[in-house]
Parts: C-alpha cells; sequence; structure tokens
C-alpha cells in the first residue's frame, strides 16, 4: 500500500522567526498535559489533576479550577468562550463557566472508558463528543432533558487499570491513582451531574486508543458538521453528524506501527496527522488520499496545530516545528527542556506545554502565503476586473501549478481547487478527482443542457432524444519558470499585457484555452442555449506524463458515460496570421538506457586504456541507433509506418501555398516566425532575401519537410549523465535519455521490445564487461483525427465563421498521452482546436497568447458547441 510521498525536511532560514517572550512554570512540578486559550486567559491541564487559569495579559496565575482525580488529558472550549471542557484519566469530563470559573457539569460516561484522550464541542448540535482509551467515541447531549442530570451523585466507574501503564512516556513522572472514596469530591455538590446515554456510545468506532478529534464544517463535497477522528491503530475517519448520532463517511487507512496521535485541519482542506516514530502525514479531505508523510521528528508527534497560515507540530523529541504551505519547515524551536507535550493558539500567541514542568509564550510573525487570497477569489460579476474571464486567468496565472516537483505540491492542488472554484460559481457541478498517490488530481465540471430548449416554440428538437455529451479535456500543470525567470520580460506568474499579448507561464499551455472554453459554456448558460452537456476533464500531470490520469478516470468511469465528443485546445497555428485545425499528433515512448561496471569511479591517468569505459560503450551503442541521415536503424522500426494516401498529401496543399504567399511577403519573418526557419529546405544555404528564399522553397522540399516533422517517427538523444562529472574520472556509471516519437500504426509494446533487444544485440557484440540495462520510463499513443467526420466538420464551420477564412488542417510532432486513450475509453472521437499562435513560446521564457486569440477562440468554441445538439447525436 503506498502511503504517499516520504520526505524528510531540515529547517529553512525564515524571515521573521518565532520567539519566545515568556516562560509560564507549573506550580506543582508536573507535565503540562494539555492546553486551552481564550482571548483572555490560558488553561493548563495538569499532570496533578488541576486546571491553571492564567492572565494572557499580565502572565499572571488568576486560579487554580480542581476536581478532576486523574490528570487532565485534554481541555477544549466552545466556539464562544462562553464554556471550558476538560477530560481527565478518571473517566470523566467536567463543564467550567469561563466566566466564573466554577464547574457547572460533572458528565460520566455508562461504560468504563479508561483515559478520555480527546474532547471536542459542537455548537450547532449541542453535542460533546469524547475519544476514549477504550476505542469507543461517546457524546454527551445537552439538549436532552433525561440526562441533563442533577446535583445527585452519579455512580462512580473505576479507573482502568490501562491508564497507569502509559503515563511514563508522556508525561514524565508517575502519580498515584486514586481510589473511588478518594475521587468522591466534596466541591462537587452543586456541581451538575451527567450520565451519557448507552445509545450515545459508538463502540470499537476504532481498533486503538481513539487519541484525537476534531470538529469541521463544509468540508469538500460534505456538507454539515463532519467529525473526524484518529487512533492507535493508525487509521483516520470521518463522520456525518446527524440526528441518529454518527454517520461513518470514510476510512483515511493509515498503518497500525504509525498510530494517530494528534490533528489539526488548515482551512483549504488539508487534515495534518501526527503519529508514532516522528512522521507528520498530511491528506487531503477532497479527494481523501495521504499526498505527503514528512519525517518531521526523531520522536512521537504529540500535538499540532495551526497558527498564522503555518502548521506547528509539538514532539516528544523535545523540539517544535514550524511547516509551511509547502510542507516544508521553516523554524525549530527547541526552548523545552523536556518532552513537548501540548500546544495551543491565542489570538496573538502560540503557546506549549512540555514535562519540563514549564510554558512556552511564543510569538510568532505571521508568513503571509501570497496563494491564500487566491484559493477564495471569486469571478462573478463582482469581480474588480472589467472583464471576468482575464480576472480568473490573472488568479490563476498566479499560482506556480508546476507538477513533477514536491516544491510545488500545495501550489498545484491550490491551482486544482481555483478551478474547481471558477467552474462551480459559473454553474457547473465540480469536484476533484483523485490523483495517483502523491500526485496532482483531476478537476471535473459538468454544466448541464438547458433543459427547457427543446420545449420552445418552433423548436424542431425531439423532447425525447438523449442530450449529447461533449468532454473538454485540458491541464493546468506548467512547466517550471525557475531557471529562466532573468530571460523573462516579466514575473512568469504574473499575468502581463504587451501590445495585444498576455504574458505568463501557462497562459497560452494550457490555462488560457481551458478558461476561454469555460467562459463560453457559461455564456451559453447564461443566454439559455446551451442544448448539450458539456464535462470538462482537467489534469495536473500532463507535462510529467499524465501520471496516474488514466486510472483516476477508470475509477470513475460513471461520469464519463455516454461522450458523443472529445474537444481540446492545446496546440499551436502554424504561422500567426491563418487559423488552424490539429488533426495528428505523435506519439511518445521515453527510456533511459544504462551501460554501468561493478567497479568504481577510476582515474583515467591510471586505469585509461586497462578498463572498458562505460561512457565509450554507450557513444558506440548510440551511434549504431542512427544513421547519418537520420534514420532509425532498430530492425522494424517503420515496418509498420501508415503509407501516405492521397488524401492526406492532399491536406498539405493549401499549407504550401500559404507558405509560398508568406514568404513572398514583406512580412515573412513575422508570419511564419521560426516554421520556415527550422524546415530543412534544401542544401541549407543560407538565404539573404526573400527571393533566394522563395527559390528554395520547392513544394515537395517542403511538403517532406513538414512530414518529417509531424507525420514520420524519430529517435532522440536527449542527455547523458554520468555518476561522476570530473575530466580525470572514468566514471563507472553512464545514462542517456532517450525519446522515439511514433506514429500510425506503430505499436508501443511492439516497438519497444525491438529497443530493447537492438540494445542488448549491440552491447554483446561490443565484447566488454559492462552491463547494459533499458528502462521504459513511460509512454503514449499517437492521435490521428477524421477530418472529415461531421464534427471536424462543424469545428471548421465555426473557425471560418470568426476569421472569415478556412482553418489549414494540420499535424503536430509533439505528443498529448491523454488523447488517444481518451477516445477509446468514451468511445468517442476528438478534435483539436488550437488557440496559440506558432510565436507563443509554450514551454520557453515568455510564453504568450494574443488577447485577440483568446477571445476569438471563446467564440468559436461557443459557436462549435451550438452546433452541437439533439439532432447531431453520434454524428
Amino acid at each position: 500500500m503506498s502511503l504517499g510521498n516520504i520526505t524528510k525536511h531540515t529547517a529553512a532560514e525564515l524571515v521573521s522567526p518565532s520567539r519566545c517572550v515568556h516562560t509560564l512554570s507549573q506550580e506543582d512540578h508536573t507535565s503540562v498535559l494539555s492546553l486551552a486559550a481564550s482571548e483572555k486567559y490560558l488553561f493548563s491541564g495538569s499532570q496533578g489533576a488541576h486546571i491553571a487559569v492564567w492572565d494572557l495579559a499580565t502572565f499572571t496565575l488568576v486560579k487554580l479550577l480542581y476536581g478532576h482525580q486523574g490528570s487532565v488529558l485534554a481541555l477544549s472550549l466552545s466556539p464562544d468562550e462562553t464554556w471550558l471542557f476538560s477530560s481527565s484519566g478518571d473517566g470523566t469530563v467536567r463543564v467550567w463557566d469561563i466566566e466564573s470559573l466554577q464547574c457547572v457539569y460533572l458528565i460520566h460516561c455508562c461504560h468504563d472508558v479508561g483515559d478520555i484522550f480527546s474532547i471536542v464541542y459542537s455548537d450547532v448540535s449541542n453535542l460533546l463528543f469524547l475519544g476514549s482509551q477504550n476505542t469507543s467515541i461517546q457524546w454527551y447531549d445537552f439538549s436532552d432533558p433525561q440526562t441533563n442530570g442533577s446535583s445527585d451523585p452519579a455512580p462512580m466507574t473505576s479507573i482502568s487499570p490501562r491508564y497507569t501503564a502509559q503515563t511514563s512516556k508522556f508525561f514524565g513522572s508517575k502519580i498515584d491513582t486514586p481510589s473511588a472514596e478518594e475521587r468522591k469530591n466534596p466541591m462537587d455538590v452543586e456541581v451538575i451531574q451527567c450520565v451519557i446515554r448507552d445509545s450515545n456510545v459508538l463502540v470499537n468506532a476504532h481498533d486503538g486508543y481513539v487519541y484525537c478529534l476534531a470538529l469541521e464544517y463544509d468540508l469538500p463535497n460534505i456538507e454539515g458538521e463532519v467529525l473526524i477522528s484518529g487512533a492507535g491503530d493508525g487509521d483516520v475517519k470521518l463522520w456525518r453528524i446527524t440526528n441518529e448520532g454518527l454517520q461513518h463517511l470514510n476510512t483515511l487507512k493509515g498503518s497500525a506501527e504509525k498510530g494517530i496521535l494528534t490533528l489539526a485541519v488548515m482551512d483549504d482542506g488539508y487534515l495534518f496527522c501526527g503519529v508514532h516514530g516522528g512522521n507528520i502525514q498530511v491528506w487531503d479531505l477532497e479527494t481523501h488520499q495521504m499526498i505527503r508523510s514528512i519525517m518531521a521528528h526523531s520522536d512521537d508527534v504529540l500535538s499540532l496545530c495551526v497558527k498564522n497560515h503555518d502548521v506547528f507540530s509539538a514532539s516528544a523529541d523535545g523540539t517544535i516545528k514550524r511547516w509551511d504551505r509547502r510542507f516544508e519547515c521553516k523554524q525549530t524551536l527547541d526552548d523545552h527542556d523536556g518532552i513537548v507535550l501540548s500546544l495551543a493558539t491565542s489570538q496573538t500567541y502560540l503557546i506549549s506545554g512540555a514535562s519540563d514542568h514549564s510554558m512556552k509564550i511564543w510569538d510568532i510573525p505571521s508568513s503571509y502565503n501570497k496563494y491564500e487570497t487566491n484559493r477564495r477569489s471569486s469571478v462573478d460579476s463582482d469581480s474588480p476586473a472589467t472583464d471576468v474571464l482575464l480576472y480568473a486567468l490573472e488568479q490563476w496565472i498566479s499560482v506556480p501549478t508546476v507538477s513533477g516537483d514536491p516544491k510545488y505540491l500545495d501550489e498545484c492542488r491550490q491551482g486544482a481547487r481555483f478551478l474547481k472554484s471558477v467552474l462551480k460559481q459559473l454553474g457547473a457541478d465540480s469536484r476533484m478527482i483523485p490523483g495517483a498517490p502523491g500526485r496532482n488530481p483531476l478537476v471535473y465540471g459538468k454544466f448541464t443542457a438547458n433543459s427547457h430548449l427543446s420545449q420552445k416554440p418552433g423548436s424542431t428538437a425531439d423532447p425525447n432524444a438523449k442530450v449529447p455529451t461533449v468532454l473538454f479535456y485540458g491541464h493546468y500543470d506548467v512547466i517550471n519558470a525557475e531557471h529562466e525567470k532573468e530571460n523573462w520580460i516579466s514575473n512568469p506568474f504574473k499575468l502581463t499585457g504587451r501590445d495585444g499579448y498576455l504574458y505568463a507561464r501557462g497562459v497560452t499551455d494550457n490555462k488560457g484555452p481551458i478558461l476561454a472554453s469555460v467562459f463560453a459554456v457559461s455564456d451559453l448558460v447564461k443566454e439559455g442555449l446551451l442544448d448539450i452537456d458539456v464535462i470538462f476533464l482537467v489534469e495536473g500531470e500532463e507535462e510529467s506524463g499524465s501520471i496516474g490520469f488514466a486510472n483516476a478516470a477508470m475509477q470513475h468511469k460513471e461520469l464519463f458515460q455516454d461522450i458523443d465528443m472529445i474537444l481540446l485546445s492545446n496546440s499551436y497555428w502554424l504561422g500567426e496570421d491563418v487559423p488552424c485545425l490539429t488533426y495528428g499528433l505523435r506519439g511518445v515512448i521515453r527510456a533511459s538506457l544504462t551501460v554501468s561496471t561493478s567497479q568504481a569511479d577510476l582515474h583515467s591517468g591510471v586505469e585509461g586504456g586497462a578498463a572498458s569505459e562505460p561512457l565509450i560503450d554507450m557513444i558506440k551503442i548510440l551511434a549504431k541507433l542512427v544513421s547519418d541521415d537520420n534514420k532509425v536503424l532498430i530492425p522494424g522500426f517503420y515496418d509498420d509506418v501508415r503509407p501516405v494516401s492521397s488524401a492526406e498529401e492532399r491536406l498539405y496543399d493549401p499549407i504550401i501555398s500559404w507558405m509560398h504567399s508568406q514568404v513572398a511577403s514583406s512580412d515573412v519573418n513575422n508570419a511564419l516566425h521560426i516554421t520556415l526557419n527550422s524546415l530543412s529546405l534544401g542544401d541549407g544555404q543560407k538565404r539573404k532575401n526573400n527571393e533566394e528564399h522563395t527559390k528554395a522553397c520547392d513544394p515537395e522540399q517542403l511538403k517532406k519537410s513538414l512530414m518529417a516533422r509531424w507525420r514520420y517517427p524519430t529517435f532522440t538523444v536527449h542527455k547523458i549523465d554520468v555518476s561522476l562529472n570530473n575530466p580525470t574520472i572514468i566514471p563507472r556509471q553512464a545514462t542517456a535519455a532517450i525519446s522515439m516519437r511514433i506514429v500510425p500504426d506503430q505499436d508501443i509494446n511492439v516497438i519497444c521490445e525491438q529497443f530493447k533487444l537492438f540494445v542488448e544485440t549491440t552491447a554483446q557484440s561490443l565484447g566488454t564487461d559492462n552491463k547494459v540495462t533499458v528502462e521504459i520510463n513511460n509512454t503514449a499513443d499517437y492521435w490521428l483525427g477524421d477530418c472529415d467526420s461531421p464534427y471536424f466538420k462543424a469545428a471548421e464551420k465555426a473557425i471560418e465563421q470568426e476569421w472569415g477564412i478556412k482553418p489549414l488542417f494540420i499535424r503536430e510532432g509533439g505528443s498529448i498521452p491523454a488523447v488517444r486513450w481518451l477516445e477509446r475509453f468514451c468511445s468517442a472521437p476528438a478534435v483539436h482546436l488550437p488557440m496559440g499562435q506558432a510565436s507563443d513560446q509554450a514551454h520557453l521564457c515568455n510564453e504568450r497568447i494574443k488577447l485577440k486569440n483568446l477571445y476569438a477562440g471563446r467564440r468559436i468554441v461557443k459557436s462549435l458547441l451550438r452546433q452541437i445538439g439533439p439532432s447531431t447525436k453520434k454524428m
């Protein structure tokens, strides 16, 4: 079972570090087991069975609250700070009036529960929940007149012998267990005695002690109150609070060796769990995935809390650590001289309690996260921008959703949540779909057809006809821009308009086209003209090979029933001025070839000439794979390549004609951008003017060059890495990163086997002792659309209506892993509608999209969807 990415972090420098501003000493010299803080008071639960009340303004002791006959294990405040709830090793819960600092209720369990480790109160349902040593969850109903007790003493339950067995590790010292007679408290004469009903006990809620509880409201995809419980069995459980009790919703399955000791929930749906051994698990409460397991401490994590958008963890190793939204440790606080047992927050401070009998008051300067505002940005008509589409795009762009780098895992999820929020605000039923463990989620949104359309006067639509469904596919992840920031004309993650273009990472690949399409559908909804269902499926791993995409979609296949057409917009025109329709993409096989020796790295001056060098063998093998004229030499590599048909050749004629017209114009450099310059145009002689260029543009040569880029397979060596980069060393290992672009009708599995066999045969022929291994990293199939299909014709018509010119039908040499898989999965054809121009610089510095193209793309999608109605079902 995979438990997500396991990472280890060390403290990084914090601009405004936390600092201890005051220390309070526990007057009975016992451990501080629990803490709670109101605006006015700090409450500390003692191993010595009392609660100390401290004035947070003056840091002075106000009062000691007596009553419990065992260690005070948990403290909790009501949301309005009127009541303090305390639980103890004596198996009871007390309710204190904060204004009078008097005990008002004494709540007894109807069974022997042992220690009551955790308590939370819901002011909505007026219920107090208890997590117990006997593995149960119980709740007391303050509105139930039959349990709302009296001042008569309630029956005393015996203290579980298990209680004393666990004191030494967490408390630092042992105290005597009081007898039943000693537990009778004369101060409780005026206290209302209450007993929990049998019906309010969830027996064996877990298979271990219930150490921690948390109460949340309106979690993603779950309305109302939700109780979260963590236990020694390593599981976290989610429970819906109903009038009938607790309804189990889900179990976040952990490991029995990693018992859950403490919980904290961030406001964006992240659940942090402190566990035995020192790890912090991070769960996404929307997808119910563990997205990270952080090796945070060297001993058990005993308490967690959230303050100023950061998470603080306290451990038995004596330290407190501060974690930011990227799950990086920003600071380690080690002022305590013992086990740090408890944490609490006030409006101003973080407070910690430990086995060294002290409490430390910490000043916590804010490390405000710039993405915080983006998570809840509104895209309705009240947005502070004149164009809501641009406002939404600006917000989305500012979140660097870089896939394949754990550093950006949080940003990717924030970007996914933002898109989900946009879809929901514009009227779609939207949710997030879990991706692969440790990977980014998918965003799903469905716009439903306006139900009244078929009833309109004069409508020819069959009211009983099934509504067609279009699936729009895209990706919200982007390529990193960190290494090229100095080459950008503006901040890559800040949308910048200049000379009619929008500049930013992801603006054309693929966030701009996605939002243009989303707003196109929203326009139709508002105008009452959406007579089809439109589903958006946007992944976050496309730039990393769409890892986990297929499995995630398969696990939710009920969401993708009866799809009629797949639409995507993730490519570019051939030039700058003529629109295009993409009808083909090459597939790709990414592989690693490694040559290694069992010896260590060697000195070339000592061993050179006597050792078989892996790098030399690597060069020899690679040289055998490609000919001097760039033909792939793997036997059988070209056997299944689909021949060029006359119909396909005719599609190139308008392209060649357009290219010639552009070469003849005075605006050739702008019009063709890099397209002509990157084609092989003959003898390679530099052309100094348009006349020479025109002579060189032989139609047949141009056609062959385009085909070489678009429809024939290739073999590429991207880089070679060695075990030690030193000019005097013979490296013990060399690894080459390789890709093969495949085309119709090549079979990926066949090509992979042919490649492996040829490499192994070539390596054997070298006669060296070096070991050669081939690893296939990931693959994606080719895609070829049907240009004569009604859907392509509808797209062609929509483009021509917008631009006043027929689009060029083009193919691309790149790959989009999901397209052909989606065609098979949905049993529906795909149409690829480019919005960007050749100069958009996708994956490069100064990525951009023309504002005119973005708006035109929105109108084209809108027009295309209007053409696909009930009468075109299964065209």
